[in-house]
């Protein structure tokens, strides 16, 4: 046990909660995604430690009690856009299976959503047959109806057309980081228009939690495998109601 009071077993599964509801957060609207995502952790653990420690020996599951199925239930499902960003550090695709299976049954609770989006990082970003591995298990979401549209970020144009050419369930979305394209290329315009695309920008890192900020975090070394964020929006106001996030980690 470390000075958090955290048995760690051999994977640890994290979950945020809604963190429209952690005023510190809300009052940073303009942080980065991994500032908030670090505060978010932390506030968390905190209230996990005066929760105490009910871990098991060979998965720990730390979360916190939220109101995001209360919002779901409310608002009902037909009536929200709930979307995800997986965050993926290889090419695995149980990770992918994991990430997605644990934010729509442990985390929503619910059969579908309406599009995934997946995020490598830099060194898979542009290796074109590990993301044609994921993206053959992405296809089967939404060839069983459990994902409406599927999308990639960060790839290059070359790279991306490649994909949509060879994928059987073509990309829907494309999302560009501003931060290392200042402007987005005209032919990748022109191509998402005449494909009826959506072209997105963000300003997400594709290493959403770098190893040290984990280390300082945890007091203890660990591997980040995947992180998923989901977004709720209510359809008919474009209002964001929910938002938060899912990570699981594993002893290095």
């Amino acid at each position: 046990m470390n000075s958090l009071g955290i048995n760690y077993g051999e994977k640890l599964i994290f979950s945020t909660g809604n963190i429209m509801s952690i005023n510190d957060i809300i009052k940073k609207p303009s942080q980065s995604s991994t500032q908030e995502l670090i505060e978010a952790i932390n506030f968390t653990l905190k209230e996990n430690f005066k929760n105490g420690d009910s871990g098991e020996q060979h998965l720990k599951v730390i979360s916190r009690v939220d109101d995001t199925r209360q919002k779901i239930q409310e608002n009902g499902v037909d009536a929200l856009k709930i979307g995800l960003k997986v965050f993926l550090t290889n090419d695995n695709e149980e990770n992918l299976k994991d990430a997605l299976n644990t934010a729509l049954s442990q985390q929503l609770d619910v059969s579908n959503v309406s599009d995934v989006i997946v995020s490598f990082k830099k060194q898979t970003t542009d290796d074109l047959d590990a993301i044609k591995k994921i993206w053959r298990h992405l296809e089967s979401y939404v060839e069983k109806k459990v994902v409406g549209e599927i999308g990639i970020a960060d790839v290059e144009e070359s790279t991306f057309r490649s994909l949509y050419n060879w994928a059987k369930v073509k990309p829907n979305i494309i999302q560009i980081n501003l931060a290392t394209c200042c402007v987005v290329p005209p032919t990748l315009q022109a191509f998402c228009k005449e494909n009826d695309l959506k072209l997105f920008t963000h300003s997400d890192s594709s290493d959403i939690l770098p190893s040290q900020s984990i280390t300082d975090i945890f007091e203890k070394p660990l591997d980040l495998q995947w992180a998923v964020r989901y977004t709720i929006h209510i359809k008919c106001r474009g209002v964001l109601i929910t938002k938060g996030y899912c990570l699981c980690f594993s002893l290095k």
